[in-house]
């Protein structure tokens, strides 16, 4: 009887903590089911969502439940329910108060003063909690709308048919994540369960765990509760609604200027909490447009957190078009407040309540403030963010790493991943599948394991098993996994070669940490081989910060520049095509050796010692394609304004010492690996070169000393500076070779492959080298909006325009001068530049180049 009597309760108490409620959301006017409506059961603090189709089921605690239904546009609507039970919702379109709209004193929209006591109030919410944990759950879908003719056509018949499988597999994932935030920027997601079919090339996760409360929003889009958000953005207020006893203000947002980096939309605000109520934005990323909505529910008093996101984003890149749909739901917070800031204070707008502002006590010690957040009293916005600036500083000088500005770790536990859409599932998941989505999960599920082979091998038992092979894995294992070897052909053509054959061939350990390279090249028309190795050993800058060990050797051609001043794939091209000739070579036996050690990611010191036996040479071959009568090819003679015609080089032995140090550098971690942000800091570097009279026979003697400044940064809301300033002087140069000058980099031909910040575009080659002293300058500024960009279908497609100013001193460059305007990211690949020279302010010359996108693969 007792056993009976056990076995009841249990019954009971599992039915009574499986309690449930369902049912479908609809238009209360026209039947319309109402997709992804936000709905949030309080007893249990979780968020849940209706599915495509208005359909919704969620979980309830035992007993009673308040529960509540939202959508963007309608009234919220709150239900009490107890026990499991199926009900429709009907939600009515909300009706906003216009007559709250008005325009203050000033000219000014009363939107302004709700949305500068929001900004005020940003970082408080951020702050606002020690941590919290909650579960979130993620569906995503998405697919490739079209492919291109032209690239079909470019493929093979097997390639051809990947291409129609692709448009026919729709990319579909959902899961589970335990999520866990620990104040200021810590942020840990655990992967409970995933179910994944295809693959994705979108990256959610930056828009759906992200803060609006952030000055950035994934990383780069201005958030509207920006500080600096009125530069940005205009407001208006569209009305006012009550929703559970909250007064909601309906505020547009208006970018200034459209772009990749703003948002337009709606933003709800939160009367006297000033905080967000729920979002519906829009932005624009390399060709997508990216809609986000977003609802908040008070989970506790004043605390008001994200408990349903919908992402949808659409676009195509090089003419493959693209579309992706997320929904994510957050669900069971545990929250854990901070107590220094109390649960409420009262923001007073100096600009709309001057009155309320001047009877405010001013606080004359951050103390005051402290004590008056902690009574709820009332505050200036402006003594607000006085408060919270002066506490976030506090918080980066206790933190062991003030400089990691985000702390973000990602496990994903296979153990736990659920691979097949199983009845598990149907209990995990917050949002009901629609009809259209089971069956695209049976027909994904089944194209999967179609993919998959199965074979069955006995295993020591004498049973059989099967395993699973993913595609593409051949089941055969590499004999030695540590050792790769690798082989670029180089074919090229010059004049002094001729054509050349050749090629780099290498061998890298992995495990051991060295590489050895041999590059074997033979000039047809020279009638030579030259060839040169060289051997690294570690690796600079890896995990441990590791020195790294170079050693080069051999008999090869080099070019005066040694970065070199012309690709010789571009040299090839004028050469051939053209019948022109701008690179100059000479022949160096030598050895080499090169050692470069981090010091954590800021500071670097390097060091290379080296003997060149130097020998000039000349042109043995005449070969072009086109303009066969116009002549010989130029000389392989440098023209220099100090030396003149270059036709002699001399043996050197040379050595160099060189620093960097980037100052102030800041972070991101993820998932424990630290990443920089580069435009967080300078970079400051200082060099000495010194040649090194009487070793072998070398007859350099001189000391070349230098000096840089570089930085990017953004200029407020007009756009991004590039900066590098360099200067150096040789302090002896009593017997400098001339490939020991200093040398600038330049182009004098429409194609360069030269990053624009550190070479000039018409500077005529080697003319300005020099073994006295020098000062450089390149000023880089691209613009957010300017002539062409103005056009929004221009500015969409990520086109960008830059301003640039380039100045060299030498003893005879006569103040050369370089102003040019540049349409860059073209296709998002190429940049076009048209450009002017000067000496000393008088016309010199005017050029067009071509080049890659400055902005093509840079991080901001």
């Amino acid at each position: 009887m007792r056993f009976l009597t056990l076995l009841l309760l249990t019954f009971l108490c599992t039915c009574v903590s499986a309690q449930s409620l369902s049912g479908r959301i609809t238009d209360a006017e026209t039947g319309d089911p109402l997709p992804f409506a936000s709905i949030y059961v309080q007893e249990t603090q979780s968020g849940a969502a209706s599915n495509a189709d208005g359909y919704f089921q969620v979980k309830l605690k035992g007993g009673n439940n308040t529960v509540v239904f939202q959508y963007l546009g309608y009234q919220t609507q709150v239900k009490n329910i107890s026990g499991s039970r199926t009900m429709d919702v009907k939600l009515v379109s909300e009706a906003l108060e216009l007559q709250q709209v008005e325009i203050i004193s000033g000219g000014e929209d009363k939107s302004y003063s709700v949305i500068r006591r929001a900004i005020s109030k940003a970082d408080y919410h951020r702050n606002q909690l020690d941590s919290y944990t909650a579960e979130v759950y993620i569906k995503g879908t998405g697919k490739v709308n079209k492919i291109p003719g032209l690239i079909r056509a470019m493929v093979s018949k097997e390639d051809k048919k990947e291409i129609d499988e692709t448009l026919k597999r729709p990319f579909t994932s959902e899961s589970t994540s335990k999520v866990k935030y620990t104040r200021p920027n810590n942020y840990e997601q655990e992967v409970l369960s995933k179910l994944e079919v295809g693959e994705s090339d979108f990256d959610a996760a930056q828009y759906l765990f992200t803060s609006f409360y952030d000055p950035l929003v994934a990383g780069e889009i201005i958030s509207p509760l920006n500080p600096k958000a009125f530069g940005y953005y205009k407001f208006e207020l569209e009305g006012v609604f009550v929703d559970r006893d909250e007064l909601i203000n309906k505020i547009k947002v208006i970018p200034r200027s459209r772009g990749e980096d703003v948002f337009e939309g709606y933003v709800y605000i939160v009367q006297d909490d000033w905080s967000l109520h729920s979002l519906d934005l829009t932005t624009y990323k390399l060709g997508f447009q990216i809609d986000i909505t977003q609802n908040f529910a008070e989970v506790e008093e004043h605390v008001w957190m994200p408990v349903t996101t919908t992402l949808d984003a659409a676009g195509q890149i090089f003419g493959v078009a693209f579309e992706y749909h997320y929904l994510s739901t957050v669900s069971d917070y545990q929250l854990e407040l901070n107590e220094t800031l109390g649960g409420y204070v009262e923001v007073i707008d100096e600009k709309t309540q001057p009155e309320i502002a001047r009877r405010t006590k001013k606080a004359t010690e951050v103390s005051d403030l402290e004590a008056r957040l902690a009574d709820g009293g009332e505050i200036t916005r402006k003594d607000l963010r006085k408060l919270m600036r002066s506490y976030e500083k506090e918080e980066r000088e206790k933190s062991e790493e003030p400089e990691v500005v985000s702390n973000y770790s990602y496990k994903d536990d296979s153990t736990v991943t659920i691979v097949t859409d199983t009845a598990a599932w149907a209990k995990i998941r917050p949002v009901p599948l629609t009809d259209q989505e089971k069956l695209a999960y049976f027909i994904s599920d089944s194209l999967e394991q179609v993919d998959r082979i199965a074979k069955v091998e006995s295993t020591n038992s004498g049973e059989s098993e099967i395993k699973i092979k993913a595609p593409g894995d051949t089941g055969k294992k590499r004999k030695n996994p540590h050792l790769r070897t690798s082989f670029f052909p180089d074919p090229f053509f010059n004049p002094v070669e001729g054509y050349a054959l050749g090629g780099r061939i290498g061998f890298r350990n992995t495990r051991k940490k060295y590489r050895i390279g041999i590059t074997p090249r033979y000039g047809l028309s020279w009638e030579r081989l030259s060839l040169q190795g060289d051997l690294k050993i570690g690796r600079s800058g890896g995990d441990n910060n590791e020195p790294r060990f170079q050693l080069t050797g051999g008999r090869f051609l080099r070019q005066f520049d040694s970065r070199p001043a012309i690709e010789p794939w571009i040299s090839t091209y004028t050469n051939l095509f053209n019948g022109k000739n701008f690179i100059r070579l000479y022949e160096r036996s030598y050895g080499q050796f090169d050692y470069r050690k981090n010091y954590g990611d800021a500071f670097r010191a390097e060091v290379t010692l080296a003997y060149e036996d130097r020998r000039a040479v000349s042109n043995t071959s005449q070969q072009r394609w086109f303009a066969k009568g116009e002549g010989a090819y130029a000389a392989n003679a440098p023209l220099n304004a100090q030396l003149g015609t270059v036709t002699n080089v001399s043996p050197a032995a040379t050595a160099r010492l060189g620093f960097s140090w980037r100052p102030g550098l800041r972070y991101r971690v993820e998932n424990g690996k630290k990443v920089k942000i580069e435009s967080s800091a300078p970079t400051l570097s200082a060099n000495i070169r010194a040649g090194l009279p009487d070793i072998g026979e070398s007859t350099a003697d001189f000391t070349l000393l230098e000096a840089a400044y570089q930085h990017r940064f953004d200029v407020g809301r007009k756009g991004k500076v590039d900066l590098l300033i360099k200067g150096g002087a040789f302090l002896n140069n009593a017997s400098v070779d001339f490939p020991d000058f200093q040398h600038f980099s330049t182009s004098e031909i429409l194609l360069t492959s030269l990053d624009p910040i550190g070479s000039y575009r018409l500077l005529p080659y080697y003319l300005e080298s020099t073994s006295e002293e020098y000062l450089e300058f390149y000023g880089h500024y691209q613009f957010r909006k300017f002539l062409l960009t103005q056009i929004w279908k221009l500015h969409l497609l990520g086109l960008k325009e830059d301003l640039f100013v380039n100045y060299l001193h030498t003893p005879t460059s006569d103040n050369y001068t370089e102003v040019g305007y540049s349409i860059d990211n073209i296709f998002r690949i190429f940049r076009l530049e048209f450009v002017t020279s000067f000496r000393d302010l008088k016309y010199d010359d005017f050029g067009v180049r071509l080049s890659v996108a400055s902005t093509f693969g840079r991080s901001n």
